[in-house]
């Protein structure tokens, strides 16, 4: 029930705010409506006023007697449903329509009742018309005109009552419409609240399953909007943390197997040389053996230092201006006695003697090292290498080239990422896929670009680039 707690919040809010904007509407509809229904009665009955006018000139002049006087009165009081008073001068009524009860003839009005009438002014008003009537009703009075002088007043009496029924039929529709538009809404807002809800509910599902480990779980992605497009990055999210967990085993085991090995063979060695096991004489051997070991144990807890540290932030650069060729120089004589184990042909060549670049020096140095170790380490026996740099407008390219097996063209896109390894069969070793992540994410740090290509006419070739400095003279 509590995951439909979005699903409820979103359709009742939708439906308040439907039914709130309906009934503000409907309220300033039947205001509209009621005044303009008014305004409209009023007009009809001041131009029947003139009409009624009109007569009582004729009655008055004898086109018409008192009967057809009569007659037309009541037939204006029935087109217009409303009672029709003559008042003389004096307040007295002396003529009205037949659509009252009570019989007003003779009964005299206040001078305030038609003081304003016999000034030329037309009043409208609503109420009982000073206690008068016992229901509301529209009033509309205005000057008798006869030979062309004001002789007293017409009033007309229409009931608000009778009018409010048909006001009454048009606020029921109105209330019929919104109630119609509330189920319709009702049902679009359920149906849209659940497209919206249930991809939500699916990656709530989904999350708990991440937090125990497993990535499998998909989003069925069914609309090409923003839910869908989370939908679509809460798979890819999936995806990328299920690679990457299985890429940390694959770590896990890869450290603790770097680890052991080394380890067992240590121990091994000293436990021998301790209990006798080895002889004195080839004590030393063994020792060198373990030595060399321990120094493989040091390189890669060094690595996993430092991407401890470049993921933490605690990775400073010290930026200064070296010679990147004299680096390149240095970094080629401390690994010739590698080199030269594999018989490998070294070319340097450099587009000027120097080449002065602005980096950190120790960690481009780390790059150098890292590089170069791999192209002899994947060099074949008696091969080459081949290094260069060259300045690219206001970039210096180094490249490390060697000639040997390829990577693989669905893999060089990979070799970047933490943890991967290519084919352990390239190298001999099972490694732990962290030299090239940790030359990435240096160059990164210097907001420069390190790319690969391999293939096998032109072997492989990594080259980064750096900011260059013009050599002071």
């Amino acid at each position: 029930m509590s995951r439909n707690r979005l699903f409820r919040r979103l359709l009742f809010t939708n439906i308040a705010i439907i039914l709130l904007t309906m009934s503000i509407l409907s309220v300033l509809f039947y205001i509209m409506f009621e005044n303009y229904y008014f305004r409209d009665k009023e007009k009809i009955m001041v131009e029947e006023g003139k009409q009624i006018n009109t007569v009582l000139n004729d009655y008055l002049i004898g086109d018409i007697d008192i009967d057809r006087l009569n007659q037309d009165l009541n037939v204006i009081d029935r087109l217009i449903n409303a009672s029709i008073w003559v008042v003389s001068t004096d307040g007295r009524i002396y003529i009205q329509s037949k659509n009252f009860e009570k019989n007003w003839t003779g009964v005299t009005l206040s001078k305030d009742d038609i003081k304003s009438i016999l000034k030329g002014e037309t009043i409208v008003r609503r109420g009982y018309f000073g206690g008068r009537f016992t229901q509301p009703v529209l009033t509309v009075g205005f000057p008798l005109v006869l030979a062309g002088k004001i002789q007293g007043a017409i009033f007309m009496h229409a009931p608000i009552v009778e009018m409010q029924k048909t006001l009454m039929d048009i606020f029921f529709i109105m209330l019929l419409a919104i109630a119609i538009s509330i189920i319709i809404a009702f049902i679009l807002i359920s149906y849209t609240s659940k497209r919206i809800s249930n991809p939500l509910k699916e990656m709530s599902i989904a999350t708990e399953k991440m937090a125990k480990g497993d990535f499998s779980t998909k989003i069925n992605v069914v609309d090409d909007d923003e839910i869908g497009d989370l939908a679509k990055s809460f798979n890819i999210m999936s995806s990328e943390l299920g690679r990457m967990d299985n890429a940390r085993k694959e770590f896990v085991a890869n450290v603790s197997h770097e680890l052991r090995s080394p380890l067992s063979t240590i121990q091994g060695y000293i436990d021998g040389v301790v209990d006798g096991t080895i002889p004195a004489e080839k004590s030393k051997f063994y020792l060198e053996i373990a030595q060399k070991e321990t120094r493989r144990m040091s390189r890669l807890i060094s690595e996993l230092l430092d991407i401890t540290k470049m993921e933490s932030g605690a990775f400073p650069l010290n930026i200064s201006e070296f010679d990147i060729n004299e680096l390149i120089r240095l970094t080629i004589i401390k690994m010739e006695a590698r080199i030269s184990d594999k018989d490998l042909m070294v070319k340097v060549d450099f587009e000027s003697d120097k080449e002065i670049v602005e980096a950190d020096k120790d960690k481009i140095e780390q790059v150098l090292t890292n590089l170069i170790d791999n192209a002899i380490k994947f060099s074949n026996p008696g091969g080459y290498i081949h290094v260069s740099t060259e300045k690219v407008k206001e970039k210096v390219h180094v490249r490390v080239q060697n000639k040997g097996k390829t990577i693989p063209p669905d893999e060089i896109d990979h070799i970047w990422d933490r943890f991967y390894k290519v084919d352990k069969a390239r190298s001999g070793s099972p490694g732990v896929g962290l030299g090239l992540y940790i030359v990435r994410s240096i160059i990164n740090l210097h907001n420069e670009d390190i790319w690969a290509t391999s293939s096998d006419a032109d072997g492989t070739t990594f080259t980064f680039t750096l900011k260059s400095k013009k050599v002071k003279q």
